[in-house]
């Protein structure tokens, strides 16, 4: 007898847990395990990914270059061209083509080739890391594509942009590029590279504006 009421026992108190179980599971309060995802988790995920994605005012910063400029290096005359910066994706990167005079360019099977030198670059600004980005890719020297990243002074109006180089194989350099904002229709960049404990100045470019962008995309 004793038996049969243990084993009674024991069916009433299983049968009372699944109800318990089913009925939180129907109204929504069933204990969620450490680092559960719920509906309203992963909403508000998305939702914040959205806020990072939109361009704001580091964008706009960027977007107060954009047009068409003239270049000249300061030094060597023969050095010089246009650029044109315009707006990709209502602004959440930039567009930089740049055209050069002609020069020997290498390329396939050990042959030279006379072409004005080209440059296409990406800009913009990573939210989640929160810094300035340049993505560069040119037909002269470098099979690699050029990564910088940087930050904005605006009190001196400056960008500030590092990467490393590796143009020849074991032989890295450090870079620094400086973007100085004179007026609107001004600006020159300064770029740098590492030798021994210091930077110093490899070249220096003045730019003058010639169009402003008018058509943003």
């Amino acid at each position: 007898m004793m038996n049969e009421a243990r084993e009674k026992l024991i069916l009433v108190t299983l049968l009372l847990f699944c109800t318990t179980l089913s009925v939180l599971a129907q109204d929504g309060t069933m204990p969620k395990g450490k680092g559960a995802v719920t509906e309203k988790n992963k909403n508000d995920k998305f939702t914040e990914m959205l806020e990072y994605s939109r361009p704001n005012s580091h964008h706009a910063i960027l977007g107060s270059i954009a047009g068409t400029w003239a270049f000249q290096d300061k030094n060597r005359a023969f050095v010089k061209g246009t650029i044109v910066r315009k707006s990709l994706y209502d602004g959440r990167f930039y567009q930089v083509e740049i055209i050069g005079g002609k020069l020997p360019l290498p390329v396939a099977d050990g042959k030279m080739k006379e072409d004005n030198y080209k440059s296409l670059q990406i800009e913009g600004y990573d939210n989640g890391k929160a810094e300035f980005v340049s993505t560069s890719i040119n037909n002269h020297i470098g099979s690699d594509i050029e990564v910088q990243t940087g930050t904005y002074d605006s009190v001196a109006k400056t960008f500030t942009y590092y990467w490393e180089s590796e143009l020849i194989a074991g032989e890295k350099t450090r870079n620094k590029r400086l973007l100085k904002v004179i007026d609107n229709g001004h600006y020159v960049e300064e770029f740098y590279e590492e030798r021994g404990s210091e930077f110093i100045k490899v070249r220096e470019l003045v730019y003058t504006k010639l169009i402003e962008n008018t058509n943003p995309q």
